[in-house]
């Protein structure tokens, strides 16, 4: 089972519908100094499990942890859809950038190759750079933005 991903903090998430345009993404953000290690891809099951929206592939504590996270953080819903998008053969492509300027750089980066969903996490508030495109995921109303 793939790491949970308890928290998105420090991280810009988006949704590439083809695994060649995330590659082409991954690499030119590479370009811009990111550390390959700063940078991961999540697709399939295996993808989806580390964001597990429910947490309930983590057992109590992953639920309780994400009841609790629902309430107090604004990230909770965006975590179905990036677990909705891996679980349809989508690419979720994470990216810890090193400071404001990078992550805006990633941002264009993104958008250039065709991402969506790009939302950056970060210390208070989630910044949202692009929407869903495209028909959305099958969710609760309650998980819906």
């Amino acid at each position: 089972m793939a790491e949970f991903l308890g928290s998105a903090r420090g991280r810009l998430l988006a949704v590439f519908d083809s695994a060649d345009a995330a590659a082409t993404a991954a690499a030119a953000i590479g370009d811009l100094g990111v550390a390959e290690d700063r940078i991961e891809a999540f697709t399939g099951d295996e993808g989806a499990a580390a964001f597990d929206g429910s947490g309930r592939s983590h057992g109590l504590f992953g639920r309780l942890y994400r009841a609790i996270q629902f309430t107090l953080v604004d990230q909770a819903p965006d975590f179905a859809y990036y677990e909705a998008a891996a679980r349809q053969d989508r690419v979720v492509l994470s990216v810890r950038p090193g400071g404001e300027k990078q992550m805006r750089a990633v941002v264009d980066v993104v958008r250039r190759n065709g991402g969506h969903f790009i939302n950056y996490f970060g210390a208070w508030a989630t910044e949202e750079f692009e929407r869903w495109h495209g028909p959305e995921p099958d969710l609760p109303g309650f998980m819906r933005r």
